[in-house]
């Protein structure tokens, strides 16, 4: 409680070095008033309130600002939203910010008033120097910084620790060692029925963009560099051979018998004990260890890589802040709150409670931070492995993304149920996507 305490304070505290710069009109009541629609609900909601609630009577009274945080349910909850404002043709209707996952960045680039992050700091005359590398080209579209990252994270290896110390395992550092292993994470009931698998997954966008993104120090599921130069116009997993890279040591897990094909409450089966280890997102620690409640002792380890020769790291993923241009005063009290969210101290709260990232490079370097890991060393795992990673392996930013993902899923699925080969999967998978592209590209006149 009181580590808690301390930082609320440093909440309150932060203030001059976050100053926009450029003049403001204030509205009747000498308050400039921001709305923020979000998606954020439970723990994630609470800290969201809690930041607003110190920026307003912190640095936003200060200033004449204050934000309102509205609750629009889920991320694609949110940006149906904003479609459906758009289409009105009422752009002052939107909201002065919006938070949204990935899949809204192909939506935010086809909007002519999006303004792009870079040009809103410049416009202030600040810049985008203290956030992090990763994070900056996790939201770089066409060489523009289009959101701030806000809530980032990305995919983590989570395992029963107190299962693989008791046969003298590590945790793997290849699919290889995975493999090897699964045969002894394996538990069975008298009659010879699986009831412990050594991991549960069916990859789907989310996995593949760093299971293929990290091999070769870099590489993509589309050209376009997964989108963020442009609209894709076709897959690349296939002639570069990283798809069936994949595919072959997955194929390998799956004739363990240490795969579970499961696609959905995998984190109860987890908790349960009766998988050994999943892939989840880092923003999921703290509710994985919620889950556990101490049933056995939770380890977080990187992803496995694919090969030796796999050695980029993972993507960041999450969401990001977007904005839409406004009057000059309007844009100024918003690139304050938003330089305030991505603080180094409010990114430091924001990470204690939720569990995401930071994406401001001066947070991994307070001592608060530091004393937070060296208490939870589980935190130090995820952002240990994201500094490591290569900042340009990056998410997906696709049209279609929803049947991109379930194309990864049902076609994966089959190749291991239905003894498909790992050349006719991959044929597959990238005909139906390049379909997609080329129907999409077409209805839009083929704009990239």
């Amino acid at each position: 409680m009181k580590k808690i305490t301390v930082l609320l304070t440093m909440l309150f505290l932060i203030s001059g070095v976050l100053l926009a710069a450029g003049s403001r009109e204030n509205s009747d009541d000498g308050i400039i008033h921001l709305v923020w629609w979000h998606s954020n609900s439970g723990v994630l909601g609470e800290a969201a309130d809690t930041l607003v609630e110190n920026f307003n009577q912190g640095i936003g009274k200060e200033n004449g600002i204050e934000v309102e945080a509205v609750y629009q349910g889920s991320a694609n909850d949110t940006l149906t939203r904003v479609r459906t404002v758009t289409q009105t043709g009422n752009m002052d209707a939107l909201p002065d910010i919006v938070q949204l996952d990935a899949t809204g960045v192909v939506d935010m680039s086809s909007y002519g008033n999006i303004y792009y992050i870079d040009d809103l700091a410049n416009a202030n005359g600040d810049d985008l120097s203290f956030m992090l590398d990763h994070a900056l080209e996790s939201m770089r579209y066409k060489g523009k910084i289009i959101g701030l990252p806000f809530n980032a994270s990305t995919i983590l290896f989570y395992y029963n620790k107190t299962l693989f110390d008791s046969l003298g395992l590590d945790a793997p550092r290849t699919l290889d060692d995975l493999i090897a292993m699964a045969p002894s994470l394996i538990e069975r009931d008298g009659k010879g029925n699986i009831t412990r698998y050594a991991i549960a997954n069916v990859p789907t966008t989310y996995e593949l963009c760093s299971f293929i993104g990290m091999q070769n120090g870099l590489s993509y599921i589309t050209d376009m560099k997964n989108g963020h130069e442009g609209t894709p116009t076709h897959t690349v997993f296939r002639e570069e051979g990283t798809l069936s890279a994949f595919l072959g040591k997955w194929r390998e897990l799956y004739l363990t018998e240490g795969l579970y094909n499961l696609t959905s409450g995998v984190s109860g089966e987890f908790a349960a004990g009766r998988t050994a280890s999943m892939l989840a997102s880092t923003s999921s620690l703290t509710s994985v260890l919620e889950a556990v409640d101490g049933r056995f002792e939770l380890g977080a380890a990187p992803v496995p890589m694919v090969n030796e020769e796999a050695d980029g790291g993972v993507n960041l993923g999450g969401g990001a802040l977007f904005t839409f241009r406004k009057t000059d005063e309007r844009e100024s009290a918003v690139w304050t709150f938003m330089k305030y969210l991505t603080s180094a101290e409010a990114q430091l709260y924001w990470h204690i409670e939720t569990g995401y990232l930071p994406v401001n490079r001066y947070t991994y370097g307070m001592k608060e931070y530091n004393a937070h890991c060296d208490e939870n060393p589980l935190f130090r795992v995820a952002s240990d492995q994201l500094l490591a990673s290569n900042p340009d392996v990056t998410g997906l930013w696709i049209p279609n993304a929803y049947q991109v993902y379930y194309s990864f899923q049902s076609n994966i699925r089959s190749m291991l149920e239905d003894n498909l080969s790992i050349e006719e999967t991959v044929d597959r998978m990238a005909d139906e996507i390049d379909g997609y592209l080329d129907d999409f590209n077409e209805q839009n006149g083929n704009q990239h």
